[in-house]
């Protein structure tokens, strides 16, 4: 058996692993052929496979996101998954060699931040969470996902006085690089990148049907904003995420009235249901989703190492 990097003669055999994987943990992270173009993978440089005769018997893959503040941490989101019947003793080859790349890789990163490995887990994976923890990771925050049914009444909310609502699909740089300024800002501890964006905005699931509905004020800046697009297993299920609201115009209803034009849309449109995730620190944003209707459906806990 040898740990090699990701080629692409390995691709099925690694999603295979996957597959097998999210039987047993449906609530997982998933990992889909379309993740492989994602450019926080360092070009798929993050991947690690175990190989045994030929076959890929678990693999390890981390996604890197970069900040530019001393107050925030970079964030390193490592996965690893190994076939069912494989001697546990792999998990640990895969970390092990994995974390030199992961020092090497973020090496160059703003200084002043602090860089953490992050790992989400969904309830059912113990044997996961056991092993992460006896290497000193640590219970950060959980991801929340809930659900809202647009066949329930949605009750709007009035947009803040000068501000109007537009359908944005950002394209060009001016366009990303526009609805990327207001993210940034309201996301400083998590903030997304251009290539990521540039990359998500090039998927199959947005391509078709994904959109931004924004709202702008009086010189055309984005004052806030809810990004919606199909989920890649069900279309008829829509993901309402990155809602945010720039800081002057917070405090006035805008996230309220938003979110209720989000879902009457998708309503509108025959869609059936809504989905977000929120961290468990956020507990205004929460409370204001449980208020228009969405409720909970599971959690991911994450556990974090600083490096």
């Amino acid at each position: 058996m040898q740990i090699v990097r990701y080629s692409k003669e390995y691709t099925e055999q690694m999603l295979r692993v996957q597959s097998v994987y999210e039987k047993k943990h449906p609530l997982a992270e998933r990992f889909t052929v379309e993740d492989l173009k994602n450019p926080l993978l360092n070009g798929r440089k993050n991947i690690f496979l175990a190989v045994d005769n030929g076959r890929v018997i678990g693999f390890a893959r981390f996604l890197t996101r970069q900040n530019f503040s001393a107050d925030h941490f970079h964030h390193v989101w490592l996965d690893i998954i190994v076939d069912e019947g494989v001697d546990s003793g792999l998990m640990s080859l895969l970390y092990e060699t994995a974390l030199p790349s992961i020092v090497d890789t973020t090496s160059n990163f703003f200084p002043a931040a602090g860089t953490k490995i992050c790992v989400k887990i969904a309830d059912s994976e113990t044997e996961k969470k056991d092993f992460f923890s006896n290497r000193g990771f640590t219970h950060w925050i959980d991801f929340e996902y809930m659900e809202r049914d647009l066949k329930r009444e949605i009750i709007s909310h009035p947009i803040p006085s000068g501000l109007t609502i537009s359908e944005l699909k950002p394209k060009k740089s001016p366009e990303i690089l526009k609805y990327l300024l207001a993210e940034q800002c309201c996301f400083p501890d998590s903030p997304l990148e251009y290539k990521y964006l540039h990359y998500f905005f090039s998927r199959p699931e947005w391509k078709n049907e994904g959109l931004i509905l924004a709202s702008l004020d009086p010189k055309g800046k984005i004052a806030g904003s809810v990004m919606l697009y199909p989920d890649n297993t069900d279309n008829s299920k829509f993901h309402t995420e990155e809602i945010f609201v720039v800081e002057r115009w917070r405090n006035k209803g805008l996230a309220r009235a938003l979110l209720a034009e989000s879902l009457k849309l998708l309503k509108k449109t025959g869609k059936d249901r809504a989905l977000l995730s929120v961290t468990s620190d956020r507990t205004s944003a929460k409370r204001m989703y449980e208020e228009a209707g969405f409720r909970f459906l599971y959690k991911r806990e994450v556990l974090t190492l600083k490096i």
